[in-house]
């Protein structure tokens, strides 16, 4: 009875036989033409996918016919309701399985985003003042901040400043300063600056000699390679894994939180409502069972087909065929943008095609303000970047190797509503779906750029603090739905 729509059906009928070299073609809105400085449109080349993918096809398609059974899940009686909660929970066994989690062990919790898992994970470990949590100066501030807000003490293992690489010595230092008190490892599993992909098994197995959880912030990793939870019992095993639909192919803002089921079968949870509750009186309450327990209030039940979905996508064309291109990728974009004079590329310059790091590139060109390079990108040559520090300013600060002293100054400035020498780079990050073509349509954008300046004026935005053109501005108007 409850067939009408099935993800497994969406698998099994659609792209069969679907290999790497097809993204191209499944990306929706690749044939978008953009207005660009001077009147003319260009093809929009998006290489902004460290911040967001587009969405997949497939993955739309999947949710356009989803729609029309789409109805409240859990406790409804009619067929839509019951059937909208059986796909629900089969998005959540299919991202179980992308992800290698044990059902017996772990619990898959549907969250907004992975800064919203990290938080809520922070939250319910219950860290006191006498614990310690060990994480990293590469992370993101989803990794970092959430830590901070809690009553325990929270040290960053350092980076080197040559390539940007974690400082793993540095890292087993501070494990062994701090035991036994060290409660949480935490760490990125790939950069979202450089690219860098710590030796994750190896710092696993460190946090677990040390007695600590181990917390893996994949959002970087899990559409560019095989990421697995790892057997209960195996000393590199990952115990809490975070991540976003919006990296992987999918809309709406999903996200998920896996973990060791006992963590979260002890005490409230951090967030109380609707759904959480087997019973409540004007004295009591009795928690719901998991995962309703951790999920507050409804569900975002389209962003947890359309994960499922990219997720089974990605495994069609097969992780290892995707992380064998996400490395040529990589190679070949070092190899263009550090043939150009006057351009820096951070972190780890090795072009052999077997190095493992994500195609990301954090860059700087002499004499050029990072806001005004990617301003005269986008509004010069339709393509699209994203400057400053990327949401992981300590890591952009080492990059930079800016001091403390003058890190301060800047902060002074930025706190008093100055923006006008903000440090800070500007990232290229390719997806799954450029080409070879498109990259060398970047790096001919970047050498006329660096060799001969904008070829127009540019002035801050007051509110947007951002470069815009002096003259003419794009009519957002006739692309806006609404």
């Amino acid at each position: 009875m409850l067939q009408a729509f099935d993800i497994e059906t969406e698998r099994r009928t659609a792209q069969r036989g679907l290999r790497v070299q097809d993204a191209h073609r499944l990306v929706a809105g690749l044939d978008v033409r953009v207005p660009v400085h001077g009147g003319a449109e260009r093809p929009y080349v998006n290489m902004d996918n460290a911040a967001t993918t587009p969405s997949l096809v497939p993955v739309l398609d999947c949710l356009n016919r989803f729609q029309r059974h789409y109805s409240s899940v859990h406790r409804g009686t009619g067929f839509k309701s019951l059937l909208s909660t059986h796909v629900f929970e089969q998005a959540r066994r299919i991202v179980a399985g992308f992800v290698g989690a044990d059902a017996e062990h772990h619990v898959v919790v549907f969250t907004r985003n992975a800064t919203q898992a990290l938080n809520k994970l922070a939250r319910r470990l219950s860290l006191t003042a006498g614990d310690v949590v060990v994480s990293t100066l590469m992370e993101h501030h989803s990794n970092m901040l959430p830590w901070r807000q809690q009553p325990c003490e929270t040290v960053f293992a350092r980076v080197r400043p040559q390539d940007g690489s974690l400082d793993e010595e540095h890292l087993e230092a501070l494990l062994r300063r701090h035991a036994p008190r060290v409660r949480v490892v935490a760490v990125t599993a790939a950069s979202n600056v450089t690219g860098e992909i710590p030796p994750i098994r190896r710092l696993a197995r460190l946090a677990h000699e040390a007695g600590a959880w181990f917390v893996l912030d994949a959002t970087q990793l899990v559409a560019h390679r095989r990421v697995e939870m790892g057997a209960p019992d195996d000393p590199e095993r990952v115990d809490f894994l975070a991540f976003s639909g919006h990296k992987m192919y999918a809309p709406f803002g999903g996200g998920a939180l896996v973990g060791r089921r006992e963590v979260f079968c002890e005490g409230p949870p951090d967030e109380t409502g609707g759904g959480t509750v087997h019973a409540v009186t004007p004295g009591e309450v009795i928690w719901n069972n998991l995962p309703e327990k951790e999920e507050a209030g409804t569900p975002n039940v389209n962003g947890a087909v359309t994960l499922a979905r990219a997720a089974q996508l990605l495994q069609q064309m097969g992780m290892d065929e995707v992380a064998a291109h996400e490395r040529e990728m990589a190679a070949y974009g070092l190899d263009q943008f550090l043939s150009i004079e006057g351009l820096r590329v951070f972190g780890r310059r090795d072009r052999r095609v077997g190095v493992d790091r994500n195609p990301i590139f954090a860059i700087e060109a002499e004499g050029l303000e990072h806001g005004l390079l990617a301003a005269a990108l986008g509004h010069e040559w339709g393509i699209g970047v994203r400057n400053g520090c990327f949401c992981a300013q300590p890591y952009v600060r080492q990059l930079l190797g800016i001091p403390t002293a003058e890190m301060s100054t800047i902060v002074r400035r930025l706190a008093a509503g100055d923006h006008t020498r903000v440090p800070g780079l500007v990232r290229i990050s390719p997806g799954l779906y450029n080409t070879r073509d498109e990259v060398d349509y970047v790096a001919e954008a970047l050498r006329a750029i660096v060799t001969h300046g904008p070829a127009c004026g540019y002035r801050l935005h007051p509110h947007h603090l951002d470069y815009v053109p002096e003259g003419d501005q794009p009519d957002f108007g006739r692309f806006s739905p609404l």
